[in-house]
């Protein structure tokens, strides 16, 4: 089974929690209806951001005040069914911000009760990860998927943990700097996630210290997952 991830913003000037409704209410459960091969889908929007990032690497270019993106379809289903879930977003998101994605996706922890229809607990956080140019594409992959026990360990308030490595993006130009993964950090509320983010400081300073093997920088959102479908 396969995976796809649309990430969309609203138009210049719209009112950006109208879009984010506008995709949980019609854009979302339209693919669902419009292709029922589909083996599960969520609309993730970007509604959950903190006044305080729970961590910020030293160094790294503070994140903007508004969010790339608004929301996030994700849909897992066979190759043809994915294709036709793309086939009919297309011409709805069209001229939209966005960047759509084909992973491979590896399911780390998976201990967070995501029922169909109905809002998962908590808050997901994506971090759309920019690996360091000089690293060719199998040493960012091999030193990411080192660095995933050392993440299960010190991350202890997350329930549920997903790397998707990027098989295929679009379009060429992107609204955000060009990204090779996404690392999807789901927590059960955003209490958890401000108190439980590391297990301690030297847990804090050991992911400091990993993630710069291979980690340039990540344009980073704050979810609510709306799974749809399961």
């Amino acid at each position: 089974m396969g995976k796809h991830r649309v990430f969309l913003a609203a138009p210049a000037g719209a009112d950006r929690a109208s879009f984010r409704t506008e995709v949980l209410a019609g854009l979302a459960p339209g693919v669902v209806a419009a292709v029922p091969g589909l083996s599960a889908l969520s609309a993730c929007l970007v509604d959950a951001t903190p006044a305080v990032p729970p961590w910020q690497r030293p160094g790294e270019v503070p994140a903007p005040a508004e969010p790339a993106f608004d929301a996030v379809i994700d849909a897992w289903g066979e190759s043809a069914a994915l294709e036709e879930a793309l086939g009919w977003l297309a011409p709805r998101v069209a001229g939209l911000p966005q960047a759509s994605i084909r992973v491979a996706e590896t399911v780390e922890k998976d201990q967070l009760a995501r029922p169909a229809g109905a809002r998962a607990p908590g808050v997901k956080f994506l971090a759309l990860m920019c690996f360091h140019a000089d690293l060719p594409p199998a040493t960012a992959r091999r030193l990411w998927t080192h660095h995933a026990p050392l993440a299960l360990r010190v991350h202890v308030g997350m329930g549920r943990y997903v790397r998707d490595w990027v098989e295929a993006i679009a379009p060429d130009e992107l609204p955000v700097p060009r990204f090779g993964g996404v690392a999807e950090l789901h927590f059960p509320s955003a209490e958890v996630m401000a108190a439980q983010w590391f297990d301690s400081e030297a847990g804090r300073q050991a992911i400091i210290h990993d993630v710069g093997h291979f980690l340039e920088r990540a344009t980073r959102l704050y979810t609510t997952e709306h799974v749809l479908k399961a």
